[in-house]
């Protein structure tokens, strides 16, 4: 919780712990406005609802019955599910913002190791600097950490399921909020999926989702109008992070001649952005079609 007087990144230890957790996280101080997170109502609704569980964490269960009560700790965690470029990681600094807190990106390359014992010892570090510094930890592609448990076959098998029942279980007892991320949620088990207060799925967005997409990027230096963004939006098939990429190489375009963003620019940006794709323009926006 936020006290009087602090603002949103003066929230770091008193021992100065925040350089110590730097080395293992990385925090990430952009402010996510509520116009820039561009949602389905659905979405919108599941996220307002995991930022009411995260306000009430301390005392949720001050009115609860005993088994409520019994072994709870006031942390959250979450899971975002979703492919890439469907605001998973904007969706995480925007509750941050909303909940006047840092938030740090765990950097996986300092806490796996490939030594015995070393994952779990940079992990316990981990949390236990979080939990001094208040602060939101987000574990993108948390997959590689704590993924599904395999069947053991050998000593490696069983060392590794013996390393994800550890990280499970610590994650259970932090008393910070958590946010981790994947592609599919089917890389995960039962074990690990009982240990969270909500799944989030993070949809591909469909023709109205493009649409408000496209102009919360394009703003209003732009020419384009709405038949045209329209079009844009029905035929390119594209998520946020894809229409986020081919705006900024429109803009490039347009900062060039000295002019607002035009059509022309877009398809520049499209065409560019397909072929990092491996994909076709759509041939209904192809100016040789």
């Amino acid at each position: 919780m936020t006290r009087p007087g602090w603002t949103m990144w003066s929230l770091l230890p008193r021992s100065g712990e925040g350089v110590g957790l730097e080395a293992l996280a990385l925090p990430l101080k952009d402010a996510i406005s509520d116009e820039a997170l561009v949602m389905t109502t659905t979405l919108s609704l599941e996220l307002r609802t995991f930022l009411l569980r995260c306000r009430s964490r301390d005392g949720l269960v001050a009115r609860l019955g005993a088994s409520a009560a019994a072994r709870y700790h006031p942390g959250v965690r979450a899971l975002f599910v979703g492919p890439s470029g469907t605001g998973k990681t904007m969706a995480a600094g925007w509750l941050a913002r909303k909940l006047g807190l840092p938030v740090y990106r765990v950097d996986l390359a300092s806490i796996i190791s490939k030594y015995i014992g070393e994952t779990e010892k940079n992990l316990a570090q981990l949390l236990a600097r979080a939990e001094r510094a208040e602060v939101v930890l987000l574990f993108d592609e948390a997959d590689s950490l704590f993924g599904k448990r395999t069947d053991v076959k050998e000593a490696n098998d069983r060392f590794a399921n013996a390393q994800t029942n550890y990280l499970l279980q610590r994650i259970e007892s932090f008393d910070g909020i958590t946010i981790l991320t994947s592609n599919s949620r089917s890389r995960f088990d039962e074990a690990f999926t009982r240990r969270l207060d909500m799944i989030v799925d993070f949809p591909l967005p469909g023709p109205e989702e493009r649409r408000a997409l496209w102009q919360s990027h394009l703003g209003t230096n732009h020419s384009l109008d709405q038949k045209t963004l329209n079009q844009l939006a029905a035929a390119a098939d594209l998520s946020g992070g894809h229409i986020r990429n081919v705006v900024l190489t429109a803009a490039v375009l347009a900062q060039e001649k000295q002019q607002a963003i035009e059509y022309e620019d877009v398809i520049a940006g499209l065409a560019s952005e397909y072929r990092k794709l491996g994909r076709q323009l759509p041939v209904e926006l192809n100016p040789g079609s």
